[in-house]
């Protein structure tokens, strides 16, 4: 996907498809427990540069999931 794909993409989700999205990113990428993370995503919903940044890592993220273990 190219940039502007992935821009329309994120458009096109609702609050609570944003709202977890950015809850699987903070959860897969930090060690911080679901309702603190919930409050991060809150916190950055609205931020479409955030949400965008967000999805780009968890598209990226697949191979490395699990790679240390």
């Amino acid at each position: 996907m190219n940039n502007e794909q992935i821009e329309q993409l994120i458009k096109n989700l609702n609050y609570w498809q944003k709202i977890n999205l950015m809850m699987s990113y903070y959860m897969t990428t930090s060690s911080f427990d679901r309702e603190y993370c919930y409050g991060l995503a809150l916190e950055n919903v609205s931020k479409e540069d955030e949400v965008i940044y967000a999805f780009k890592k968890m598209i990226n993220l697949g191979p490395t999931i699990g790679k240390d273990k």
